[in-house]
């Protein structure tokens, strides 16, 4: 589609730092919070709407597959937009979801069963969560300079590490004290905190000069939107299907073959969504790779180090939310500490540091009881210290770099870049660490109940079964997922350089006119 690309000039600020800074990490929390929220009311959702295991997984997997589908569109609307407008869009859109989502046991849609309405309203909070999480990046990131910037850079990076580990204890809570409508019922408050501070702290959005034209690539959104929904889906549904299914080989080579169509689009497009020779830049390549193997690696961890307390351990959901703290307050601690590092060191020393710390970290979770109860999880601390630490220092450090590798007049679509790959690894990493831990499983069970065979499967030994399955499963999994990360580690030593943010394309020169016209607009 042809265009130009859009150049903007700014009106007057009215950028309050405070106010700005607490619309995008209260808005990031709520997004990212929702990620993990759902899992510990899946049993009181699936009993009060009669729902199957699959529609279960649905609840999950809805809500993360829009995300993961519109993020790059929502990030470019952004840059073309102004980021003000199309955020206050987007957390608007994820409270109708929210809204919707509990209102799901009492209304239906079109006829629809109370647990697809709950689908359809977990969509509709993904597309929201798809504008909303790399706008409160690209936010900070515009709104503050030098050590503000970094600070801010620092919170996001503790906020968001902080939602998405206290969404089980947050869930645990509200479900057992308030019902399970509330744990999306609890983003409307906050929502609506978030538009008030966005609307009253952040600056006008800024204008396109005279004579440009807002450019919006839809065959590439079509395509990239497209084949992102295709291996994602296929992604999802791996495990359940068979990797070696017809339906999972065809969603696969059509991720494939859209992807392909999507890069040559890109490479004719006057104004395309990601410009492909940014990845000529050694250190926005090895930004978005390392953003990938993150996804695959210490998220996968996450997810599944849930399980293993839950079903490992026998904890209940809101025991598991508690022992994981100590993971959350080092990810917290780790923000500061890595811009202490990135100011001494650089960016590529302090990026490698933390991958590597991951890596030694996630292996130190083989370190699991496979004959524990609920007091062995202590056996899990050092890795847990560890991984929260270096992911502290790792996910401010990896977002920013991402932004500054691009063009700055495109934060968004950067923004959403990383985002985007960090998901996706997310998926695959899930996917294969699931498959591993399944086959792990089995072979335990079946070498496990071939030992007992002269025994009654009474619930102990059934219970000791799964216990000894999930241990074994994981520990195979984790011994992945630490590789991933070394080999992101060693991504970043290789490519990553420490350099400038790369400049914007000038604008072009102004016309009288336009100056006057813009000169006599009001103060924002």
């Amino acid at each position: 589609m042809s265009g130009h690309t859009v150049q903007l000039r700014a009106l007057p600020p009215r950028n309050k730092p405070g106010l700005t800074l607490l619309a995008a990490l209260l808005g990031l929390f709520i997004a990212l919070l929702d990620v993990t929220v759902v899992t510990v009311a899946m049993p009181t959702i699936g009993t009060d709407l009669h729902a199957t295991f699959d529609d279960l997984e649905w609840v999950a997997n809805a809500y993360m597959l829009a995300l993961a589908v519109f993020i790059v569109t929502a990030g470019r609307l952004g840059d073309l937009y102004g980021q003000r407008m199309i955020y206050v869009v987007g957390v608007v859109v994820f409270l109708a979801g929210s809204a919707l989502c509990a209102g799901a046991g009492e209304i239906t849609l079109f006829g629809w069963d109370h647990i697809t309405t709950l689908h359809i309203g977990r969509v509709i909070q993904g597309v929201g969560g798809a504008v909303v999480l790399p706008l409160t990046l690209a936010i900070i990131y515009s709104s503050f300079e030098g050590e503000k910037r970094a600070k801010g850079m620092m919170l996001w990076g503790a906020v968001g590490g902080l939602a998405t580990a206290l969404g089980p204890l947050i869930g645990g809570v509200l479900v057992d004290h308030a019902g399970w409508e509330w744990i999306f019922l609890i983003n409307v408050p906050i929502g609506a905190i978030v538009i008030f501070a966005t609307l009253a702290g952040m600056g006008a959005d800024e204008r396109p000069a005279a004579g440009t034209e807002r450019s919006l690539d839809l065959p590439g959104l079509g395509l990239l939107s497209t084949s992102l929904l295709c291996i994602n889906l296929a992604l999802i549904n791996g495990n359940s299907w068979g990797w070696t299914s017809a339906k999972v080989l065809l969603l696969f080579a059509g991720g494939a073959l859209l992807l392909l169509g999507f890069l040559f689009v890109e490479s004719r497009s006057r104004a395309p969504i990601i410009d492909l020779g940014w990845f000529r830049r050694p250190s926005f390549g090895g930004s978005i790779a390392t953003s990938f193997l993150m996804g695959a690696g210490m998220f996968s961890v996450i997810f599944y180090l849930s399980i293993y307390l839950q079903e490992g351990l026998r904890l209940s959901a809101q025991e598991t939310g508690v022992r994981l703290l100590p993971l959350t307050l080092c990810l917290v601690v780790g923000a500061p500490v890595g811009g202490r590092i990135v100011a001494k060191a650089g960016v590529r020393k302090a990026l490698t540091l933390a991958m590597t710390l991951m890596a030694i970290g996630i292996a130190l979770y083989t370190l699991a009881d496979p004959n524990g109860d609920s007091g062995s999880w202590t056996n899990l601390l050092p890795g847990m210290l560890l991984t929260g630490l270096a992911l502290g220092i790792a996910m401010p450090v990896a977002s920013e770099l991402t932004i500054a590798s691009a063009p700055q007049d495109q934060v968004g679509v950067s923004a959403s870049a990383g985002t985007m790959v960090r998901q996706v690894g997310n998926a695959v990493g899930i996917a294969i660490m699931g498959a591993l831990m399944s086959n792990s499983t089995d072979t335990v069970v079946d070498k496990l109940r071939a030992a007992a065979k002269d025994k009654p499967l009474t619930e102990d030994i059934a219970n000791d079964i799964r216990q000894r399955a999930v241990t074994e499963g994981i520990e195979n999994g984790v011994w992945y997922a630490a590789a991933v990360t070394l080999l992101a580690a060693v991504m970043v030593a290789v490519f990553v350089r420490d350099r400038q943010p790369a400049s914007p394309t000038p604008p072009p020169p102004a016309r009288p006119d336009d100056t006057m016209r813009l000169s006599k607009l009001p103060s924002a």
